[in-house]
């Protein structure tokens, strides 16, 4: 990555400080980007204070910056940071010197509408920007960004957007960025559970996984994420990238918003219930999702061993 001394760059408040927030902190800080930092848990911030962030006393400091970018959990911790009487905007100072409030949590279209009015309340533009990746794919720089909302509100955010990932998708106003990260991630979750269902169809009448996904990875239907995935399917290594937990939570993100545009969407559907039944069955506990795979041989009575992967 390239590393400028250019300290005419916006200066970012960092809020929310888990694996994939720290991940996308330090690409900024690597940059050579000021960044202050804040989170709930004050703990998580030593990782990025080493790297040279500013810890900020208070949530309402973040207002001191150019530029408040958020990175929750989930719906509930962005009302938080909302709220009008104990969040981002509800110290004296109001909304700053902060030019925009862009949040990249994976959160519903109803919950980032509040935000945005929230934000142009204080007088602060507001960009949904969620971010499809994993920390190790933000750490590698191989992130990808989609956004919406206010368009000059993009334009000040986007350079430094591309320096956390290596492309910015424009989906257009409002919360159409939202829902195009709902949309992928129900397509991650439905795919790899199709992809469990296949592996232990095929180990179960003979065929190893390894044959399997070789020749899935050189079809038509091979791609990016089914490479990606031959590990976990193949050598059952599940080591945690996004937990099915989180997985189930943007599925019934999905749903709800199927329900309120009034869409059928049955397959995701079926994956989430597929998904409910893996959280349920601790089977995933301190696993990657793919940890599916574990869930489809369960129910198919049958037992898996790790093969090597052959390309």
């Amino acid at each position: 990555m390239p590393h400028t001394t250019d300290r005419d760059r916006p200066s970012v408040a960092w809020v929310g400080a888990g694996r994939m927030g720290t991940a996308m902190a330090s690409r900024l800080l690597a940059a050579d980007v000021r960044v202050a930092v804040w989170n709930r848990t004050a703990g998580r911030l030593d990782a990025l204070r080493e790297r040279g962030a500013t810890v900020l006393p208070a949530l309402t400091d973040a207002v001191h910056s150019d530029v408040v970018w958020s990175m929750v959990i989930d719906d509930t911790a962005l009302m938080a940071l909302a709220d009008k009487r104990s969040g981002l905007f509800s110290g004296e100072s109001g909304g700053g010197t902060t030019r925009v409030w862009v949040d990249s949590s994976t959160v519903s279209p109803s919950a980032a509408i509040v935000a945005a009015e929230t934000a142009r309340s204080a007088g602060v533009a507001y960009v949904s920007a969620p971010i499809s990746g994993n920390p190790g794919v933000v750490e590698r720089g191989d992130a990808v960004f989609a956004t919406s909302g206010d368009a000059a509100g993009i334009d000040l955010v986007e350079p430094l957007a591309r320096l956390i990932g290596r492309d910015v998708h424009r989906m257009g106003e409002g919360t159409t960025a939202n829902v195009a990260k709902l949309s992928v991630n129900a397509l991650l979750c439905t795919t790899m559970q199709t992809l469990a269902e296949v592996a232990v169809l095929a180990d179960k009448a003979g065929l190893s996984r390894a044959a399997l996904m070789d020749f899935i990875n050189d079809s038509a239907v091979g791609s990016l994420f089914t490479r990606y995935k031959t590990a976990a399917v193949v050598g059952l290594d599940l080591g945690v990238t996004l937990s099915a937990e989180g997985q189930r939570k943007d599925l019934t993100l999905v749903l709800d918003t199927a329900v309120t545009e009034r869409v059928p969407m049955p397959v995701v559907a079926e994956t989430e219930r597929a998904f409910a039944r893996l959280v349920q069955s601790g089977l995933a506990d301190g696993l990657d999702y793919a940890a599916l795979i574990l869930l489809a041989a369960r129910d198919a009575d049958h037992t898996l061993t790790p093969e090597e992967i052959r390309s």
